[in-house]
């Protein structure tokens, strides 16, 4: 744990830098890149930058990172600075899909190379997919699963999603059909709130529980807000065998909880670990000229007390 603080601040400086108008030091002829994502203050989009800067460093390439902060008009700045700036690629993890595409549109009439993360965009080179419906399944039949062996297939379910976005909104609604689908009792939904980041997830979940004690599973669209979740929930005393919770993308700190035994019972790689690298290799790629499928899809894997150890590795680098 002590090397996953030590990334997570590292990503932090490197962010700072990126806001404040720095630059990596490279030779003036490398590939500049520049990154816009919805929240670095979420756990595991700050894990992904920070193996995104390694992979630039290792390649000569400049990346250029800003923290839109969840809010689309500071999103649409950082591109626009981006676009000023001469980048040749511009990765972006949009939060108003339909406006940034025009946005995309007037980069790519500049010959800069668009990169959309995760969120589908109408313009772009390359759409590094991840598809919601499959992710949202995947944690919801986790879920379900759980219930099943624990709870007698019913459960009281508290749902963290992100509605302010159609993608994440379509993650949450698939966590939900497939509990209802795969759980063999009752699932009752008793409360649902949004979060994207663990602080949230944590003042929200005490809301949550303070309204509705009889909670005992909750799924969340990301590690990040779960994270939270689960700090606020072990603080109120539900640490005991028939309580869990459920999150995505696989957070370090969710890898550890899990294989410590804690309530926190899963997460899943949607290409976590290489997303960041992958995005790298695809800009230098799409700059090279070199053949690039237009659409990436990410994987998905669920990850529990069953398979976690395959991942302890990461924990010791």
């Amino acid at each position: 744990m002590k090397k996953l603080t030590t990334i997570l601040a590292a990503t932090a400086m490197t962010i700072t830098m990126a806001a404040a108008g720095a630059s990596l030091a490279h030779a003036e002829d490398s590939v500049k890149i520049g990154m816009s994502f919805i929240s670095t203050a979420d756990a595991v989009i700050a894990q992904t930058l920070d193996l995104a800067r390694e992979k630039a460093e290792e390649n000569g390439a400049e990346l250029l990172i800003s923290d839109a902060q969840s809010d689309p008009s500071n999103q649409m700045t950082a591109v626009e600075n981006f676009i000023e700036s001469d980048c040749d690629v511009i990765v972006i993890q949009a939060l108003d899909p339909a406006s940034m595409s025009e946005k995309a549109k007037e980069a790519m009439d500049k010959g800069i190379k668009v990169i959309a993360y995760g969120i589908g965009l109408d313009n772009c080179d390359v759409w590094y997919k991840n598809d919601n419906t499959v992710t949202g399944t995947a944690i919801g039949e986790m879920a379900a699963k759980w219930v099943n062996d624990q709870l007698g297939g019913s459960a009281n379910v508290c749902v963290i999603g992100f509605s302010m976005m159609d993608v994440l909104l379509e993650r949450s609604e698939a966590i939900k059909a497939a509990m209802e689908n795969t759980c063999t009792g009752e699932v009752n939904f008793v409360a649902e709130f949004d979060a994207i980041d663990a602080a949230t997830g944590m003042s929200s979940m005490e809301s949550a529980l303070a309204a509705h004690p009889e909670i005992n599973c909750v799924v969340s669209i990301s590690d990040g807000s779960a994270i939270g979740a689960y700090e606020a929930a072990k603080a109120k005393g539900y640490d005991g065998d028939d309580f869990g919770v459920f999150g995505s993308d696989l957070s370090l700190v969710a890898v550890q909880y899990i294989l410590d035994g804690t309530t926190y019972r899963g997460t899943v790689d949607v290409d976590n670990l290489v997303s960041g690298p992958k995005t790298v290799e695809i800009a230098l790629n799409l700059v090279n000229g070199g053949e690039q499928e237009d659409v990436v899809v990410m994987g998905c894997v669920p990850v529990t007390a069953e398979n976690a150890e395959d991942y302890a590795y990461l924990l010791e680098q």
